[in-house]
């Protein structure tokens, strides 16, 4: 039995060859288009690790994706070509094979605290108030308007 530290020693130099590390990828949940036919066709995915050479990607339904296309993550900023590397069902790896070009941003990203998003969330008193006065407006004793009280009539499901 090898201890983890010490390398196991490839069959020949082939293998040595393949055996290449592979970068560190961070895992992301980024929205993204596949660009090809000169940007005339777009495919949605979601990009799901990346690192500076490439990226896995998640697509919703399958299709019929070149070999080499552009992707442009938006939030990201930027547009890059890609080679597909590998597909397994709705996913694929792909290689970077050009510098990241920049983008114009459509929408900036920007990031707030709940309570700094939302200020204008009222508080369960103040819904609690206005529920009440609208039920004495309506002259209702609290039962919502869409339930209507029996008429002297019981009713039972599937009979009539």
């Amino acid at each position: 039995m090898q201890d983890k530290d010490t390398p196991i020693p490839a069959e020949n130099e082939d293998l040595q060859e393949l055996e290449v590390p592979r970068e560190h990828r961070a895992r992301v949940l980024k929205k993204a288009k596949v660009l090809f036919k000169e940007g005339l066709r777009s495919v949605p995915c979601v990009v799901r690790n990346i690192s500076p050479n490439g990226a896995r990607l998640e697509f919703e339904q399958a299709y019929l994706i070149p070999k080499e296309f552009e992707l442009r993550i938006e939030l990201e900023g930027f547009e890059v070509t890609c080679e597909r590397r590998w597909e397994d069902g709705l996913a694929c790896g792909v290689q970077f094979v050009s510098e990241k070009r920049p983008i114009k941003l459509e929408r900036a990203q920007v990031l707030r605290p709940s309570d700094q998003a939302l200020p204008n969330l009222r508080r369960s008193t103040d819904l609690d108030d206005m529920a009440s006065r609208f039920s004495a407006a309506s002259g209702n004793d609290g039962t919502p308007g869409s339930v209507s009280p029996a008429r002297g009539r019981t009713r039972t499901f599937g009979k009539r």
